[in-house]
């Protein structure tokens, strides 16, 4: 009697249903109970980057002015007070639905990672037909197929290394980018390898927490004042440039 009672509990307070009034970018959408919502274990272009208008509409087209399920994982919101949340409609899974049409990258922070395997299986399908945004240069390869090939990465290191100064001349392709880190933050879900003091303007290489068990233990330390070089896709990110590192054979101390 008391297992079933926590079970009601359960479904009350951590899977609710709410009617979705707004969507506001690929990823994010409020409810008519005022309720801001960020839906778990993907992410999709900021504003004003490639593809962002593509997973808006489509995010919009699912849960604009319908009844959501929400369920929750174990965080129950962020830092900035939005509820996290993988969403239903009619039992479509909406999180799930954007990844596996290429419109998002999957992108879990630990400890919230129930469908993980379940995204990177569909992520990995959307990369290999190029389906939705894997068509064009918007996100970085996922490790689920071994980031870039590195027959590719040897063939192409020689003329593409650049310096760090010039990354942001390189927005949207692929580059080997060389420089020293000279400061370095691990926030828990997220891991800054900076190239210069002022790290709000200058080139940055960036490690997501669920991606820590794959580089060495503390990088934040490991790499500080090492000269490296870091290859990947350049995006622009709050107007600066910065590569996301999902494998560690994308940085290489070179000192």
């Amino acid at each position: 009697m008391r297992i079933l009672f926590i079970l009601i509990l359960s479904l009350l307070f951590c899977n609710r249903s709410e009617r979705v009034s707004e969507v506001i970018d690929g990823d994010t959408f409020r409810t008519e109970k005022g309720e801001t919502v960020r839906l778990l274990g993907i992410n999709t272009p900021e504003m004003g980057e490639p593809g962002a208008d593509i997973a808006k509409n489509f995010l919009k087209l699912m849960v604009q002015d319908k009844e959501v399920r929400l369920e929750k994982d174990v965080t129950d919101r962020d830092d900035f007070g939005r509820l996290l949340r993988y969403v239903f409609v009619e039992e479509i899974p909406v999180n799930a639905e954007l990844v596996r049409m290429g419109l998002a990258e999957v992108r879990f922070y630990p400890p919230d990672t129930a469908y993980k395997k379940e995204f990177e299986f569909l992520e990995k399908r959307a990369v290999q037909v190029n389906r939705g945004l894997w068509a064009f240069p918007v996100f970085q390869l996922p490790d689920t197929l071994g980031g870039i090939p590195e027959e590719k990465h040897k063939e192409e290191e020689a003329e593409d290394v650049i310096s760090w100064l010039d990354a942001a001349k390189y927005y949207r392709q692929i580059k080997t980018v060389e420089g020293k880190i000279v400061l370095t933050n691990n926030t828990g879900k997220v891991c800054f390898l900076n190239f210069h003091a002022d790290w709000k303007r200058y080139f940055t290489a960036v490690i997501f927490a669920g991606d820590f068990d794959k580089f060495p233990r503390h990088p934040e330390d490991y790499y500080l004042n090492k000269r490296v070089r870091v290859r990947g896709l350049i995006k622009k990110y709050r107007d600066k440039p910065e590569i996301i590192l999902k494998s560690p054979e994308q940085i290489k101390v070179i000192e």
